[in-house]
């Protein structure tokens, strides 16, 4: 069952002049996740720290059940539908973060014939986002992502290429500050990215 968590930003108003005050520009994010064998992903709650380290901005975090929103479109892609609920809600953006998939991988980076190979562990998250201008009506960004870090490697000789190394074995513990330092990486990246396209507008 998809975790569904929308996240209301305040973002710096437009310059209108020297004197002019800064008015809030609500930014909706809407965070679409598995939910995953270790805990739960923290990726809406990273975002909300991520984006108030900027001081122009005022994060709200509402409850997932919280009836004051109504729910979100069950297609993603559908833009109609998508400025439909952002109106409602009362947004001027809509960002939508779908992480497709939040694991580990093992895979062999490197390789020397006859000598020796490199097996690795990575966590890795993929999905897509996507920027909606609600004032302006249109589809901003619509990009995949997929963000990577290594948990353990190990060289191996030629004759051994074993996958099933138990060096290669991250444990819970460490599968938990693992997947929070890959989320907060892709959080990070994320905040940037948007930021570029929101700010001054």
């Amino acid at each position: 069952m998809r975790v569904f968590v929308v996240l209301t930003v305040a973002v710096a108003a437009l310059v209108v002049g020297p004197a002019a005050s800064a008015a809030p520009l609500p930014v909706i994010l809407h965070v679409q996740s598995a939910p995953l064998a270790w805990g739960d992903c923290r990726l809406p709650e990273i975002l909300t720290t991520v984006l108030g380290r900027n001081p122009d901005l005022n994060v709200i975090l509402p409850k997932a059940t919280s009836r004051q929103y109504p729910p979100f479109p069950n297609d993603r892609t559908n833009i109609d539908s998508l400025l439909n609920w952002g109106t409602e809600v009362g947004g001027r953006y809509l960002l939508i973060v779908a992480v497709d998939r939040e694991g580990l991988e093992r895979r062999k980076t490197f390789s020397v014939p006859v000598l020796f190979h490199r097996w690795e562990t990575i966590a890795v998250m993929s999905g897509e986002f996507r920027l909606v201008d609600l004032l302006k009506r249109r589809l901003v960004l619509a990009e995949p992502f997929e963000e990577k870090l290594s948990a353990a490697r190990q060289f191996q000789s030629s004759a051994e290429d074993n996958a099933a190394d138990p060096a290669l074995h991250v444990n819970a513990a460490e599968k938990s500050d693992l997947f929070k330092s890959l989320e907060t990486r892709l959080a990070e990246r994320l905040v940037d990215k948007i930021s570029r396209h929101t700010r001054g507008r």
